[in-house]
């Protein structure tokens, strides 16, 4: 099957059926059934959103090297020796069951053949509730860490899937690994442990058993269980943030908090949050591109895209616990630059080392044992989070593809940002109290547009300003649509050691090596801008064969003086990182040293 009918396929799922128990929605919240995306389309379509999930989700559902078969899959349950990490039992097996049943319940699409692959996990569960090889009790080693980290993302893989088909023995598996956790609480929350298990541990260090926290929010939100939510307590207590640790383990344990918070409302616990999310924004780990590294300072040499997925996805759930407009901003610069540029042609996501000017194509690995499926994890989140529905209508809050279903309102957004600067918004329905009852549309304003021009039904409207956003307020139609057109803004900013980083409207710019062999030479770094090209902002173009996840609107030509020599003036192309999808790994230049015009 190609990509095209592929993504067809996806459009035209059948809705995913099974309804969650009364006591699940009232205490998970879960996304509505028909809070589904708008279709999408190709990946070098006028929909890259959808078309970069569509990619990733081909690579899981039909993809190799590896593919991701069923006795793949179960052999970190087992484990099975011979692949790399089963040793992170359930690791492999949890991503895969969570990231596919929140996209069924999301997008509503079927993976008919999650169901049986879920009975035979549950099949190879321990008397003890763990899974995969022996737990020793008695002096926990490297491979007692590594078992309960893939322990951990299982049982929240488990609760996902319980979300999308709730079931007695899902729920009861769920409970049993809940209550191994609460077993050896006392054990891993000891003094000698947590000091045992460093940073020089990484990926098996102490972070293995903090992000227990995020299952076992989930769990106790399910069965209202108080020893779930003493022992999350307690593990957020003993958690912080170790220099050389793994960035990945360290924000899944912190997202795991807003879950805990979202299940008690206690106020000292987003604080807390908000304070752990500041902490790392503040650093010098928060990268130019939006994202982290895979280990804090001074292990900060390569990205993972596990880890950038956990950033995206902290910032959007502190945005929707809060309402506070630096989260959402975080998350849609790390959303169109960093997870952009980390997946892979392939679909994949994974690693890429980098410098202090820019990101080298040799040290590009595909991590399928996680980031791949950590990946296609993110998509959900980001979905849901494009429209929001609030007491008088609807806000548009990322100019993405997107789709909303409310009692009152429901609409779909179409974005061709990357094409022209515009968004189209569709009223599916409107079921106000009367027919001449109005309804407001809240649409966002980035601080990365200069203008927003807002027309309904190809005539001009007259929104009004109000904290961030316009609102148009109208008796809406079924069939109305609302074109948004944004004026993207271009701006510099510096980047260390006398450097400086471009941006046009969200995507930050960079010089591909694959566009700019010219410019790629022993003395790259020595290289210096002179100014962008007048004219050519937006009208940059690019090999036939690199097209898919372009973003013509941002690409940016400039004069440079060669270092190696100056007497020869050049231009290069810049282009939004983002169009790292759509080729090869190459190596891309990020901050350049500058020089104004004679």
């Amino acid at each position: 099957m190609n990509r095209r009918k592929f993504v067809k396929a996806v459009a035209l799922g059948p809705l995913v059926t099974g309804v969650l128990p009364a006591h699940a929605v009232s205490a998970l919240k879960p996304d509505t059934p028909a809070n589904a995306p708008a279709s999408p389309a190709s990946s070098g379509s006028a929909t890259p959103m959808h078309g970069r999930y569509a990619l990733t989700l081909q690579r899981v559902l039909a993809g190799d090297s590896p593919a991701y078969t069923e006795e793949f899959i179960l052999e970190d349950v087992r484990p099975t020796s011979g692949r790399r990490f089963t040793e992170y039992s359930g690791d492999v097996s949890g991503r895969y069951i969570g990231a596919l049943a929140t996209a069924a319940r999301v997008y509503r699409t079927p993976f008919p053949n999650l169901d049986a692959l879920v009975d035979k996990v549950i099949d190879l569960q321990k008397p003890d509730g763990y899974f995969g090889s022996t737990f020793h009790y008695d002096k926990p080693t490297d491979l007692d860490m590594a078992l309960l980290w893939g322990n951990g993302r299982l049982l929240v893989g488990l609760i996902e899937y319980y979300l999308l088909k709730p079931s007695p023995q899902v729920l009861a598996a769920c409970k049993r690994l809940g209550d191994f956790l609460v077993r050896v609480g006392p054990l891993m929350l000891s003094k000698e442990i947590r000091d045992q298990f460093g940073a020089q541990h990484f990926a098996s260090s102490y972070i293995c058993w903090t992000q227990q926290v995020e299952g076992l929010a989930n769990l106790y939100q399910l069965t209202v269980d108080p020893r779930y939510r003493d022992l999350a307590e307690a593990i957020v207590a003993v958690t912080e943030r170790r220099p050389a640790d793994h960035v990945h383990g360290y924000l899944t344990s912190v997202r795991g908090w807003v879950d805990l918070y979202n299940a008690t409302s206690d106020p000292d616990l987003l604080r807390k949050c908000e304070a752990a999310w500041q902490d790392v924004a503040q650093s010098q780990d928060l990268l130019i591109t939006g994202g982290v590294p895979e280990g804090w300072s001074p292990n900060n040499h390569r990205t993972e895209g596990c880890a950038e997925v956990d950033w995206a996805r902290l910032s959007l759930a502190l945005w929707k616990a809060t309402g506070k407009p630096i989260y959402l901003e975080m998350a849609e610069r790390t959303i169109f630059n960093e997870l952009a540029f980390n997946q892979y042609a392939t679909g994949d996501f994974g690693h890429r080392v980098y410098t202090e000017t820019g990101l080298p194509a040799a040290g590009a690995v595909r991590a399928w044992w996680c980031c791949t499926l950590h990946g296609l994890r993110v998509f959900p989140d980001i979905q849901s989070s494009v429209f929001r529905s609030h007491k008088d209508g609807l806000s548009f809050d990322l100019p993405i593809d997107g789709q909303i279903a409310t009692a009152s309102l429901s609409a779909k957004a179409e974005s061709t940002l990357a094409q022209d600067g515009k968004v189209r918004i569709t009223i599916l329905s409107a079921n106000t109290p009367s027919a001449t009852s109005p309804a407001s549309m809240l649409i966002r304003r980035p601080v990365w547009a200069d203008k927003i021009e807002v027309r309904i039904n190809d005539a001009a409207a007259d929104p009004t300003a109000e904290a961030g956003y316009l609102r148009v307020q109208r008796t809406w139609a079924a069939g109305d649509v609302i074109s948004v057109r944004y004026t993207l803004s271009s701006r510099s900013q510096p980047a260390g050691k006398g450097r400086t980083a471009f941006f046009v409207g969200p995507w930050l710019l960079g010089a591909p090596a694959s566009e700019n062999p010219a410019y790629f030479n022993e003395l790259t770094l020595d290289n210096r801008l002179q100014g962008m090209e007048a004219g050519l902002a937006g009208n940059v173009p690019m090999s036939a064969s690199r097209v898919e996840f372009a973003v013509p609107i941002a690409r940016t030509a400039a004069h440079y003086i060669p270092a190696e020599f100056p007497d020869q003036p050049g231009i290069v192309t810049l282009h939004p990182i983002a169009e790292q999808t759509g080729q090869p790994s190459t190596s891309w230049e990020l901050r350049f040293l500058t020089e104004s015009k004679a």
